[in-house]
């Protein structure tokens, strides 16, 4: 690429300013890292003379590095250092397969060396599911801890506990980086989901937030049997399930999924575990995506946390209002909701886990006074303003 010189007069300044708004305007909007496009250097040697298998060599080595660029973006830097190894196997090594489109730029021969220059525009679906299936984008997510419980019957109608869908789903998930809880909690959630024929889903969910979970997956699982096909020993079984996972931090609904599979075999009880097992793959697969693309959304995205202060003077207010902003840097806004009885309610919109932000609450500095963290719930929590205790003419 050539290089511009370009000549202004004195007092022509808004001519510069003009012309780096139209450059940087005319800028393809594909060309962006963020947007999965970038302009890369590939090098190889020559060896024997062989221009042609140099070129080519340039060419995958420029794609491995738009590629890395792109991973850079997508996953945090301390993440491409520790699984290095892990990258290059699942990833980097398979770099051309990532490539949707690419421009050449230049190319030349330097020496006993081919230099290759390209936009390349890397395909954000496909390397998301690569690094999906290397379990990296759920070590980026934190690791959250699931909990899961299903509710299986089979044919016959019978329960059946820790059944081919539960098992599949732990399994999976497992394989895929998340964190599983221990199986005592495990039997205190299936207890709260099978203590009654309503919907259990708060119990269920305050069983496994006293397990630590961040995420409970609740689901069940029927078998229906029917009569051998005319003219056949083959019995059909179709099984039906549905599936929720469910942020205990908030109780939000994450995913949720209905699906239905069925199996034919001459032994009934081979059919249900063949039609369990298809409709456990499914299952899992849409869960685990759906709340993948619910949590990646909101990496960058914000929640509204509902807030109410106790006890607090009405001349604090503003005051209290300032430090959240201030002091805080993961709460973006604060809206007042009123004020009543000396109870103050707020709406805060913040990033990341609420659980972390209580104890930030707590250490905020307010000169005169403390808040205190008198409770938590799903995107809720309670605080109490109160004063700093004085001793010695001092403020404690």
């Amino acid at each position: 690429m050539k290089a511009i010189t370009l000549y202004f007069r004195p007092g022509q300044w808004w001519l510069l300013v003009l012309f780096c708004c139209v450059t940087l305007l005319g800028r393809p909007a594909w060309a962006e890292p963020a947007g999965g496009a970038v302009e890369v250097e590939g090098y190889a040697s020559i060896v024997a003379g062989r221009k042609d298998q140099a070129r080519e060599a340039a060419l995958r080595d420029a794609f491995r590095r738009a590629v890395e660029q792109v991973v850079g973006v997508a996953v945090e830097s301390k993440t491409v250092v520790k699984d290095a190894e892990l990258l290059n196997d699942r990833i980097f090594s398979r770099s051309q397969g990532f490539i949707k489109t690419y421009r050449i730029l230049g190319e030349k021969v330097e020496g006993d060396a081919y230099r290759v220059t390209v936009f390349a525009a890397v395909s954000r679906q496909k390397l998301e599911q690569g690094l999906d299936d290397a379990g990296l984008l759920i070590r980026k997510l934190g690791k959250p801890r699931v909990a899961v419980v299903v509710l299986e019957k089979n044919p016959e109608g019978g329960a059946v506990p820790g059944g081919i869908v539960e098992t599949y789903l732990l399994d999976t998930l497992g394989k895929r980086g998340y964190a599983l809880v221990d199986r005592q909690v495990m039997l205190a959630v299936e207890h709260a989901a099978g203590s009654g024929v309503q919907d259990q889903t708060d119990a269920v969910v305050r069983a496994a937030a006293a397990g630590g979970a961040d995420v409970v997956i609740i689901g069940r699982a029927e078998a229906t049997a029917a009569p051998a096909l005319n003219g056949t020993n083959l019995r059909p079984v179709q099984v039906s399930v549905t599936g929720r996972a469910v942020e205990v931090d908030t109780a939000e609904l994450l995913a949720t999924v209905s699906a239905s599979q069925r199996a034919l075999h001459v032994n009934q009880s081979a059919a249900a575990a063949e039609a369990f097992h298809k409709a456990a793959v499914e299952l899992t697969e849409t869960l685990h995506h759906q709340m993948v693309k619910a949590w990646t959304k909101r990496l960058t995205g914000l929640r509204t946390l509902r807030v109410t202060v106790s006890n607090i003077p009405h001349a604090e207010i503003k005051h209290v209002q300032n430090a959240l902003k201030e002091q805080l840097g993961r709460v973006e806004e604060v809206h007042d909701r009123g004020y009543r009885d000396q109870q103050l309610r707020l709406d805060l919109e913040v990033s990341g886990p609420f659980k972390e932000l209580a104890g930030e609450l707590a250490d905020l500095d307010l000169g005169q006074a403390i808040l205190r963290v008198t409770g938590y719930s799903a995107g809720q929590i309670q605080l109490k303003w109160q004063a700093r205790a004085v001793q010695g003419g001092r403020t404690k």
